[in-house]
């Protein structure tokens, strides 16, 4: 399936990163814009309120020395376009008590031009005018000559982002005294409330945390796309691999350097692949030994079936002519029944160990005494090959704990599979010591031994390390794999080597019963 960019997790990622630090940034200027405004409107609030009133205290002093208000504006504020160069950011006007009222100060060059000065003197001129922003500074001028009151105000209300539109309305008293009469009115108000601007300071710092906020808003976008390449390349590499091993190759690893969670998940998915890898291999493993069981069992089956029809049809056709003829015929049936017989017991015992339904009926055993037992059963096998069976276990060993039965079978099977690679005049030797809580048997025939190539694999099911000798003498490959899986349910090992002088050894461990059995075996060893 294509998944489409907008789609995929990377630019998610990316784009909710981006819409965060973009609300985050734009928050963060908007309240660096606010706390500056306020602060410059609390500076600019005492600084106006200082200006005005040292101002009309200097006045009044001057105006009980001069007399008149207009000399006493011109001893304390002699230059109006040198002040007016001095004092940029403040405009100070000052107001007679005439009516209307006139403008005294100031009276020389052009300090302001356009339609907000004109309607803030006209304002200041004819308190009757209730229009504009400046009614305010209108109101304050009449309640500071009638009153004597003192306004620091707005002109107008202003957001919680907005500058500051501050005016001072101060009334000037006679000798600077304020329970004197009032002989005129100082207007003091920045320029930029008077010119309806914003403040260069104000200005110069908004337009500093704008830039700042969009180089930081295209970093945080660049560092965003980033930091989510990061986390969706390992994700990327899962799932190409994923798709290599859904297209059959289950050697396919994912290569990262992630350290976090991601690195884990790459682990763990290279951990999972390669458990994949080995099922997929064990069972193309199986498959391929269920194709050679398939056809030995075949193979196994129609030979004595094939024996037993034609020596049947031998019979019912007459061709035998006497006794002797006849014995030997049911000698031959006989045999290859007992094959038969053996093969499916074969067969359903694998069966049983598959399903884990293999439970050992476990009793106090003499070891030596079963080696007695499975030699004597086997001994027309022995005296048929012409090999000789030595059974040197000690009679002074541990009694082991184990099924009777499997432990037979354990002996059994393997010394009928040293007699199938021991030549003749050859010999087998049982042998057994304590190691432990474990009885340690050995069973080493005089054979040409183990391939170093089977001796890791001679225990699984189906393997034959000679499969055509094998077949030629019905062999299911089975015979060792049950071996195992009895010494295992015993709680045993089992292994196969090559013995210093020559042959194969077979090694395995019983455990040794906890108490001693009350009964003995009389029978003698067999040499």
């Amino acid at each position: 399936m294509q998944v489409r960019w907008w789609q995929s997790i990377r630019w998610r990622l990316a784009l909710v990163s981006i819409v965060v630090v973009l609300l985050a940034t734009a928050l963060l200027a908007v309240t660096v814009i606010v706390a500056i405004n306020y602060y410059y409107g609390v500076d600019l609030r005492q600084r106006l309120t200082t200006i005005a009133d040292n101002t009309a205290q200097r006045i009044g002093v001057s105006y009980t020395q001069t007399g008149t208000l207009a000399a006493a504006v011109n001893s304390v504020l002699p230059s109006t376009p040198a002040q007016t160069t001095q004092n940029q950011d403040y405009l100070v006007l000052i107001l007679n008590m005439n009516r209307p009222p006139q403008l005294v100060y100031p009276r020389y060059g052009k300090i302001l031009r356009g339609p907000t000065f004109t309607s803030l003197l006209v304002a200041v001129a004819d308190p009757s005018v209730q229009g504009g922003d400046f009614t305010k500074i209108s109101k304050a001028v009449v309640n500071a000559r009638q009153r004597g009151v003192t306004t620091v105000d707005e002109i107008s209300t202003s957001g919680p982002g907005a500058s500051p539109r501050l005016f001072v309305v101060q009334p000037i008293f006679a000798g600077g005294q304020s329970d004197a009469r009032v002989v005129g009115v100082l207007i003091a108000i920045p320029r930029s409330v008077a010119e309806n601007t914003i403040p260069p300071f104000l200005e110069t710092v908004s337009t500093f945390v704008l830039i700042a906020s969009g180089i930081i808003a295209v970093m945080a976008a660049l560092v965003a796309i980033l930091f989510s390449r990061t986390i969706t390349r390992p994700l990327a590499k899962l799932t190409s691999t994923a798709r290599v091993l859904a297209s059959g190759d289950y050697s396919a690893r994912v290569t990262t350097n992630a350290r976090s969670e991601l690195g884990e998940l790459a682990n763990t998915f290279n951990e999972m692949a390669a458990r994949l890898e080995q099922d997929v291999d064990e069972l193309r493993k199986q498959e391929l030994l269920r194709r050679e069981l398939i056809m030995n069992i075949t193979h196994d089956l129609a030979t004595p079936l094939t024996a037993i029809a034609g020596l049947s049809e031998s019979l019912m056709d007459g061709v035998n002519r006497n006794r002797e003829d006849f014995e030997a015929t049911g000698r031959i049936i006989a045999r290859e029944t007992l094959r038969l017989r053996r093969l499916v017991k074969d067969l359903h015992l694998m069966a049983k160990v598959e399903a884990g339904a293999m439970q050992p009926q476990r009793k106090v055993l003499r070891l030596a005494a079963v080696v007695d037992e499975a030699l004597a059963v086997l001994a027309p096998e022995f005296e048929r090959a012409d090999v000789e069976p030595r059974n040197n276990v000690p009679y002074d060993l541990p009694p082991v704990l184990a099924d009777p039965d499997m432990l037979m079978r354990v002996f059994s099977n393997l010394c009928d599979n040293g007699l199938h690679h021991t030549p003749a005049g050859g010999v087998i030797v049982i042998e057994a010591r304590q190691q432990g809580n474990m009885l340690e048997v050995t069973i080493t025939d005089s054979g040409e031994g183990i391939p170093a190539e089977a001796l890791s694999r001679i225990f699984d099911r189906f393997y034959r390390a000679d499969s055509s000798r094998q077949a030629g003498t019905g062999g299911s490959g089975l015979g060792l794999a049950i071996v195992r899986a009895i010494v295992e349910a015993h709680g045993g090992t089992i292994r196969a080597e090559n013995a210093p002088q020559g042959g194969a050894r077979m090694v395995f461990t019983m455990p040794v019963a906890e108490q001693a059995p009350s009964w003995s075996y009389t029978t003698t060893p067999l040499h």
